[in-house]
């Protein structure tokens, strides 16, 4: 396993990657359609970047092309 698959993220920043909203991502997480999970001292929600990313791309709504991006939109 390379150092990227367990790259922990925050909310904030895997949405800023993904282009999304970030309520959108907790939500996601909530429903149980991503991975993650919140640290018990500080009730921040992290993610493993790579195992979000899989999970992503294998849904079909959603497209492979806003997953890849290396950077958000400005």
């Amino acid at each position: 396993m390379t150092s990227d698959s367990r790259q922990l993220m925050t909310n904030g920043r895997l949405a800023r990657l993904l282009g999304i909203n970030p309520k959108t991502l907790r939500k996601w997480a909530k429903r149980g359609i991503i991975p993650s999970f919140v640290h018990p001292l500080n009730g921040y929600r992290y993610y493993y970047k790579a195992e979000v990313l899989q999970v992503l791309k294998s849904q079909p709504a959603i497209s492979k092309k806003s997953i890849d991006r290396t950077r958000p939109k400005r």
